[in-house]
């Protein structure tokens, strides 16, 4: 597909460049596949059940479990950001850790779902650092990152703000760049205390899913790797997009690009499946 020839909001870019964009506005549209709507699923009849727990906890001890996630999730943002890069180079080879990391984090799911809401005070914490070690091992696969940059650290944890594996999103380039200009030039305080407020949400659907301990074991490793594997996705789609905003002439110019490649790879599909429906 020539972009050039299909919109003039990329014509300020090379060719290489608006490729680039396209695999990443693909990326971004397959973000929900069909695993995190198996593992949704999974966590809905889960979650029937788990609410009840979480309902008798607050009733019995009046600890409202959903309202305390949000300063776990911040708690774990904070002391994970540079932790979670230890032992990996500035530079890497591409993800090479992708899989490692996702069985990492579906093991614990299942081992921390199999106990119910005890099995939370390790999933948890694995499960984040995991997430935060994979996308900082994909940031330094792209050229011009640099882990050990304020900068590149920064945009590891922009990742969790880039909306949610459970909400199905029309518009997920409006909600990327959103996120990104609500987040920009606020302080490393700042911008992992906003992060924590969507990423506790996530959180927060897990631990729903996972509260019945035996039953929530299934759940707990499905959710898992269907988070993993979104953030993994939309941290390809961020650095791809540095990527090229850093190559650009004219940095402003890659936003309403890449907008319009997600439009017309959007639209494209549509008249796919229609044609689809027709040939069937």
């Amino acid at each position: 597909m020539d972009f050039f020839n299909n919109t003039n909001a990329c014509a300020g870019l090379a060719q290489n460049d608006c490729d680039e964009l396209k695999k990443a506005a693909e990326k971004l549209l397959d973000a929900r596949n069909v695993v995190i709507k198996i593992a949704e699923q999974l966590g809905d009849a889960a979650s029937w059940a788990g609410g009840h727990v979480v309902d008798a906890i607050k009733d019995k001890f009046g600890i409202d479990v959903p309202d305390k996630i949000q300063s776990v999730a911040s708690e774990l943002l904070w002391n994970f950001q540079n932790a979670s890069m230890i032992g990996l180079d500035n530079e890497g080879a591409g993800d090479r850790w992708e899989w490692l990391h996702k069985g990492i984090v579906v093991i614990s799911g299942a081992s921390g779902g199999f106990f119910g809401l005890p099995g939370l005070l390790w999933d948890l914490p694995i499960t984040t650092v995991n997430i935060m070690r994979s996308v900082a091992d994909i940031a330094r696969s792209y050229p011009g990152e640099d882990i050990s940059a304020d900068d590149t650290k920064r945009a590891c944890i922009e990742v969790f703000a880039m909306g949610s594996p459970l909400i199905d999103d029309d518009d997920a380039e409006l909600g990327y760049w959103a996120a990104r200009v609500g987040l920009n030039h606020v302080s490393v305080e700042l911008l992992i205390k906003t992060v924590a407020a969507r990423y506790g949400l996530v959180l927060s659907e897990k631990i729903l899913a996972q509260a019945v301990p035996v039953a929530g074991a299934i759940a707990g490793g499905a959710l898992n790797y269907a988070f993993i594997d979104y953030y993994q996705e939309m941290a390809r789609v961020h650095f791809a997009v540095r990527g090229v905003e850093r190559r650009a002439p004219d940095p402003s110019a890659v936003r309403p690009c890449f907008s319009a490649v997600v439009r017309t790879v959007r639209e494209g599909r549509k008249i796919g499946g229609r044609r689809s429906e027709k040939d069937a």
